[in-house]
Parts: structure tokens; sequence; C-alpha cells
């Protein structure tokens, strides 16, 4: 078991036409303050919050910025604070390079990674800003931490990337749209995806459970008693078990659940001959179980081991992606 508490911020900064980016700062500092009241561990923005439409308006080169640079360190003192990541979305420069990036800022107020958009639109490229070429994933005590941003979620190869590096928990910064994308690839990869964007968010699991939904007045209303220089935010929150994964059904389940009565949950997906195993013992881990259980593979596992059988098998396979 490996408990995660997440707080998704779906801020919509304002577009002003005078110190844009400082307002966005601004407003994501002080909405970092409101969410020390509900102890996170990871906390994440929308995308390129802190400079708010500046492709669309020609400011994104104006307004980009270095990380690390002034905002990281900004929002870092409060990561810092929070004992939390953060996850800060932004235009960023380097050299002479921009970048739809989002920057994962650590507890201890360093930038521990910076993700860059690997599939702009057209409009982001024709406007100046050039494709990210990596895919990462970051270690941190809760497991394997990764990100992709918007249009991405149109390209299947980035959600293999991610389940290939081991990936437990994706944070999803984006403009909108997506959303069954978001359950499928969560479902079928086994990891945790986290939806933001500047309406809503929510978090989606590998179960095909949706949890921390903040679309409606009910579930965390809007923040009304805020001054957010003409901004607007809303708040998610979800405590999620990310000791996680989706596994072939095979005899060997029968077995384990025997064995482990009482530490691991299973949940069936019958249709997709799948299953998704949950460790919710802290002395029991799913990686403990797959070192016990020679035939117990995540599914992301067999498929591949499939896939490479039938490379081998024969020449000029649509299955060879090399």
């Amino acid at each position: 078991m490996r408990n995660a508490r997440v707080l998704s911020v779906a801020l919509h900064n304002p577009r002003s036409e005078v110190g844009r980016a400082e307002k966005g700062l601004d407003n994501i500092l002080r909405l970092l303050d409101v969410a020390d009241e509900y102890d996170p561990d990871f906390v994440c923005f929308p995308e390129v919050c802190l400079q708010h439409a500046a492709r669309q308006d020609g400011l994104a080169e104006e307004l980009a910025q270095t990380v690390p640079g002034p905002a990281t360190e900004a929002v870092g003192e409060k990561a810092r604070a929070l004992d939390s990541y953060v996850v800060l979305p932004l235009y960023e420069r380097d050299g002479d390079r921009l970048y739809n990036s989002a920057a994962l800022i650590d507890p201890d107020g360093d930038v521990r990674g910076t993700y860059r958009k690997v599939a702009p639109t057209g409009g982001e490229i024709d406007g100046g800003l050039t494709p990210g070429t990596e895919v990462p994933v970051w270690d941190t005590e809760f497991g394997r931490v990764g990100l992709f941003i918007c249009w991405d979620i149109k390209y299947p190869v980035v959600a293999s990337e991610l389940a290939r590096k081991g990936a437990d928990l994706v944070l999803h910064p984006t403009h909108g749209s997506g959303y069954q994308r978001c359950k499928t690839w969560s479902q079928y990869h086994g990891y945790h995806v986290v939806f933001c964007d500047k309406h809503g968010a929510e978090v989606f699991e590998p179960t095909g459970n949706v949890v921390g939904g903040n679309w409606n007045e009910w579930n965390l209303p809007a923040l009304d008693d805020m001054d957010l220089h003409g901004g607007s935010a809303r708040l998610s929150f979800a405590e999620v078990n990310l000791d996680t994964n989706v596994y072939p059904a095979r005899p060997v389940l029968k077995d384990l659940m025997e064995a482990y009565r009482g530490d691991v949950v299973m949940h069936e997906r019958h249709d997709d001959g799948l299953v998704v195993l949950e460790s919710v013992s802290e002395d029991v881990s799913l990686a403990d179980l797959e070192r016990e259980y020679d035939e117990l593979e995540s599914a992301r596992t067999y498929e591949e081991r499939m896939r490479q059988r039938v490379v081998e098998a024969v020449d000029d396979s649509p299955l060879d992606w090399t």
C-alpha cells in the first residue's frame, strides 16, 4: 500500500494586459497557501497557467522563463513549506528555444525534473514552440511519477513510454479534452492519471473508478472568497493507492489470493481478461508478489513479451516498431 494525497487546482488565471505572469504567480502562491489545509503529497496546476494565453496574445517569447527560474524558486519555497511535490506548468525558455513545459518541484523546493510537451499543436509550433524529445519519469517515495500535457493525449506512444518506464502516478496538466483516453490509459497501463484543466480536475484509477472530480457546485465548490485578480479556481482532492497494477487473468492469482487474504484486493475486469491487484498492506507490495510468483507479470510486460516473440518469428511484422 502506497497512499498519496493529490490536490489539483483548476485555476483559470486572468488574461491580463499588464503583469500577466506576475498575477498568475501570485494566484498560484496564494492557492498553495490554501493547499496546506489538505496536507497534500502532490499539487498540480493546469497547462501553462503561469502565463495563461500568452501564446495566443503573442506574448509567449516575452513571458517565458527559465527552469529553474524566478517562478520555480517562488513555488519551491511553498513546496518546501508544504512538504509536497508541486507541478508548475509554464512557457519555458532554454536558450533560443521555447517550450510548453511542466516543472516537477520536490518537497525540498528543488526542480526534480522538467517535462516538455512532445506533441504541441500546429498552432503552437507556428507560434514558436519546440516539441520536447523525452518522456521521463522520476523516482519518489510514492513511486515513479510522470507527466504529459494536453495534445500529448492523442498519441498512444506517450502512454506506452510512461508504462514502459514504470510510472505509478501520471499528472496531466491540460486545457481540456482527452477524458476517455485518460481513463483508458489508466485502466490499460495500470497507473493513476491526474487530469487537471482550468475548469475542473479528477483522478482516473486503474480500477476504472474516477475520484476527486470537482465539476459541480457540490463537490469542493469554486473559491469565491479569494481575490484572484479576476481569475477563478476550483479544487479537487483525492487519496489514492499507488501500489496498484493491471495483470492478465492467470491461474496463479488463485494461489496468490489464498496466501494473501486481507493483504491484497483483486478487482476483476472479466470482459478484458484482466484483473487489477491492489496491495492494502503495509507489509506486502506488488513488487514483492511479482518476485515471489514467477507467473505474475503486468499486462504491459506480458504484451510486450508477446510482441517480441512475434517480431522474432517473422520478418516485416507491423508490430516491429524499431
